[in-house]
């Protein structure tokens, strides 16, 4: 609101001087210079006391009376707003908002949370814990100040604008999570996402079921259902309780002794073009593969004939020591002879 204030008020003054210098070019004849004009109108503004640069006609006294009690009441305004803006924060902000925008500027593959509500707090603080580089968009001004003051990357704004994506850096993100109380406007998020960046990967809250199909329409790679994914939970606690608190461990990575992560096979890497049975995993990662997706399909616990390809997405499990040494296996390139 300041910001926009300060903005009314310089543009204001900017007429003013315009109107000003072109009003003594006008009035006093082509004896005046647009210079001159200019010159008379900022010393009558700034109310300095110089002399006028050529003796002034009664018509441009009485110009030069109106102008002064004009400039008074805006330089008054001018002065009151700009103090408002530094005292109230506005210039902090400002600046706060362009370095944001440098840190911003400097990720790569990172992701986008829109909506710093409940749920999307909690994605944003999950993939900090796990080092993963996320920004945050809401358009509550303190919300997006509580979330600087906690250190992450949040910015203003209303997160269905092209323009606040593209400044969240999304042509270089590697997913956006759209988690807005409203589905329309997660639908509207999806769409906007997908157009600036097809290859993104969008994942969204649906607030109601019949939401969930319109939502995929939309270019949404996985919906989460709220209701759904409640109603599962509660009927897989009731009958296999300890596979759930399993499942929990393991995907939250709370238990550094277990844990999942999913890496995708790089081609040339030592895991290309090699099967199961003479990679050797065991003794040069130790974590075992769970899956292997290629192209849409799964396969759960692989065959030792299986052969991995480049593209094929790994789901591992074990220790953060051997999970690091499985990704070394699927991502790093080596030289074979």
């Amino acid at each position: 609101m300041q910001k926009r204030k300060l903005v009314s008020a310089l543009i204001a003054l900017v007429l003013l001087l315009s109107t000003g210098t072109l009003g003594y070019r006008i009035i006093e004849g082509p004896e005046w210079t647009l210079l001159d004009g200019l010159f008379m109108t900022v010393i009558t503004l700034a109310t300095v006391g110089f002399s006028e640069t050529h003796p002034l006609s009664p018509q441009g006294r009485m110009f030069t009376i109106v102008l002064i009690f004009l400039g008074a009441g805006l330089m008054a305004y001018l002065v009151t707003t700009l103090a408002q803006f530094v005292v109230e924060g506005g210039l902090r902000d400002l600046l706060g908002r362009r370095r944001m925008r440098e840190r911003i500027k400097s990720l790569h593959h990172h992701y986008i949370v829109c909506g710093a509500g409940d749920t999307g707090w909690v994605v944003a603080d999950y993939l900090r814990r796990h080092q993963a580089p996320v920004v945050l968009v809401d358009i509550e001004p303190k919300t997006v100040q509580s979330l600087i003051d906690e250190g992450f990357i949040a910015l203003e704004g209303d997160a269905t604008a092209d323009e606040i994506l593209v400044e969240a850096g999304l042509e270089r993100a590697a997913g956006l999570v759209a988690a807005l109380p409203h589905d329309a406007d997660n639908v509207f998020v999806a769409l906007t996402a997908k157009g600036i960046n097809p290859q993104v990967f969008v994942v969204s809250t649906a607030t109601k079921i019949e939401s969930v199909s319109k939502l995929k329409r939309a270019g949404v790679n996985y919906v989460v259902s709220p209701n759904i994914t409640a109603a599962n939970r509660m009927a897989s606690v009731l009958m296999r309780p300890s596979v759930v608190d399993f499942l929990d461990a393991t995907l939250a990575g709370d238990d550094s002794d277990l844990q999942m992560d999913e890496f995708r096979i790089q081609p040339g890497s030592a895991l290309d073009n090699v099967a199961l049975k003479d990679a050797d995993l065991r003794r040069r990662s130790g974590a075992i593969i769970v899956s292997v997706k290629r192209q849409g399909k799964t396969v759960i616990n692989p065959e030792p004939t299986h052969v991995f390809a480049g593209g094929d997405i790994l789901v591992v499990m074990g220790n953060r020591e051997q999970i690091n040494k499985m990704g070394e296996l699927a991502t790093v390139a080596v030289a074979r002879g």
